[in-house]
């Protein structure tokens, strides 16, 4: 059911408009709300329309203006209102003539009014009128997709939405930057099975979840934005059953609320680039002076006049998953950019001012520390908190993995240094942990700087021919052979160093005889010069498969 013009009149923004012509033609019924962008709108109108417009489209087109009125009178609309003192100053008089000689009613709309002031209560009394119908879908989607362009937000959606299905509505976030639309009710998470089938389904499907502490039926949809699921737009069966039209009403409202969620993410990332793009000044030394990058890190709301350990995260797509093509290529870099907001999230209910960034291909986690005091970037020595900031690492690192299956998550740790000059020590030994730490992260995916043994040692050198000279003269030598040959010296030398020197436990885990062993272990004494039972020579060739981790 529709509404009259004179009815109309008294709702909403029209309460401040005027009719200027036409008075005789209002008890006109309005089924439609119309805003003319193009000249050729007549073509698409269906009748009992009120149509809006500035006139613009046709401001230039006088014949157009003076037919305007009779062409809306043949095809059946309602109404014209025109908003003046934007394009035209007043309401031409070839229209108010006309809207006279019809008996079409012209409105002129004020200029404080928004078309939004109109249509909103409008559609929403025509709603509350109409039984659900086909017409009635298409005024909403009309509605609701104003709103949207409006740039009313998610609120105005959500009402509108309750409006049409007469159940509550929320709006679940997955994006740390963006909370969640709950209207003060306790809403459970989406568990991580829920996730996947809604990231699978991509459309509205029935659920059961908790809503105030209650098991509630309800009908959820994704929001998706690249095949990732971004949040969720929930509606609860709090007083009526649904009906197959919410359905669909859920599914053409969500790209719209994907909108509003894609300006937030857009606006996010371009904000992250400020901040990457400043930290990287502090992660690599380039601080000048510490009062201004300290000042510089408020507009953020850092506090840098605090001390920060640094950990560092690495991802990789795990071999047996990786594809190949730039769709796959495009794909890893929405993981990571979605692995960054993840890491974003388990920090973000920590009482801990925790910052984050994306440096290159890691993530770098500086983690605030309280206690440590001293000289701006010395060593805190014995650091007692060791212990706790490998727990820390280790959660993360278990949350991502649990999440991101196909990606192999490294975590690096850098020792703890105070000051802005600490902070790039310590972000500098977290990349080493992860580049050197390869062997000894095989099992736990995570090693503290510390840990790293006489890679710590090897990767302070400068002098990098020394190194490169070393490892030619031993494991270099090796793996020419092994590529010339297509042998394996260099892998059977690991195997007998990482079993303590036991030719016949190493000939077992390698699946050969033990005289094969004692082959091999003459031919790298034969290529290097160096005996395996000699203290000082096995030494070199431990060493030299040190660097070779460095090197490769």
């Amino acid at each position: 059911m529709g509404v009259s013009v004179r009815e109309a009149m008294g709702i909403g923004g029209l309460t401040r408009c005027k009719v200027v012509a036409g008075e005789k033609g209002l008890e006109k019924i309005i089924n439609h709300i119309t805003v003319m962008e193009v000249p050729d709108v007549i073509r698409w109108l269906k009748g009992n329309e009120l149509l809006l417009t500035s006139l613009y489209p046709i401001k230039e087109d006088e014949e157009a203006i003076s037919r305007l009125v009779e062409q809306l009178h043949e095809v059946g609309s309602s109404a014209l209102a025109v908003k003046t003192h934007r394009y035209v100053d007043e309401i031409p008089q070839a229209i108010l003539e006309a809207g006279n000689r019809f008996d079409f009613p012209i409105i002129e709309i004020d200029n404080e009014v928004s078309y939004l002031d109109i249509m909103s209560p409008l559609i929403e009394l025509m709603l509350r009128k109409s039984n659900p119908g086909e017409e009635q879908k298409e005024s909403f989607f009309q509605w609701i997709t104003e709103l949207a362009m409006g740039g009313k937000g998610i609120p105005a959606l959500i009402s509108a939405v309750q409006q049409m299905t007469g159940n509550i509505l929320t709006v679940g976030s997955e994006i740390p930057t963006l909370e969640g639309y709950f209207q003060g009710r306790n809403v459970a998470r989406l568990t991580r099975a829920q996730k996947n089938e809604l990231k699978s389904a991509k459309r509205t499907i029935r659920m059961q979840r908790t809503l105030d502490g209650q098991m509630t039926p309800c009908i959820v949809t994704p929001l998706l934005l690249n095949d990732e699921l971004c949040g969720e737009v929930t509606c609860w069966q709090t007083k009526r059953e649904f009906l197959e039209s919410d359905f669909h009403v859920l599914d053409r409202t969500v790209p719209l609320m994907a909108m509003e969620f894609l300006k937030v993410m857009t606006k996010s990332d371009v904000e992250q680039n400020y901040k990457d793009d400043f930290l990287s000044e502090v992660l690599l030394g380039q601080v000048q002076e510490n009062a201004e990058m300290i000042m510089k890190g408020n507009h953020f709301g850092w506090d840098l006049s605090k001390n920060y350990q640094v950990f560092t995260i690495a991802c990789g797509e795990r071999p047996h998953l990786s594809k190949s093509g730039d769709n796959e290529s495009l794909r890893y870099q929405e993981r990571k950019r979605i692995l960054m907001r993840r890491v974003a999230e388990i920090f973000r209910l920590s009482t801990h001012n925790v910052i984050i960034t994306e440096q290159k291909e890691l993530i770098a986690v500086l983690y605030p520390r309280e206690d440590g005091s001293g000289k701006e970037g010395l060593l805190y020595l014995n650091d007692p908190q060791k212990g706790a900031i490998i727990n820390v690492a280790n959660s993360v690192r278990r949350h991502l993995s649990k999440e991101f299956d196909d990606l192999s998550i490294t975590i690096g740790i850098g020792r703890f240094y105070p000051g802005l000059k600490g902070i790039h020590r310590s972000y500098s030994e977290s990349c080493k942990a992860i580049r050197l730490g390869g062997p000894i992260t095989e099992e736990s995916g995570l090693i503290h700087y510390e840990d790293l043994g006489i890679y710590r040692i090897l990767s302070q050198m400068e002098d990098w021919n020394e190194l490169e000279g070393l490892y030619s003269e031993t494991i270099g030598k090796l793996v020419e052979y092994d590529w010339t040959n297509n042998s394996n010296l260099v892998a059977t030398l690991k195997e007998y160093f990482a079993n303590n020197c036991a030719l016949a436990e190493t000939a077992e885990k390698l699946f050969v005889h033990a005289n094969t062993m004692k082959y091999r272990l003459q031919k790298i004494e034969q290529l290097t010069g160096c005996s395996v039972h000699d203290s000082e020579k096995r030494l070199m060739l431990h060493v030299g498969l040190k660097i070779h981790q460095i090197l490769q």
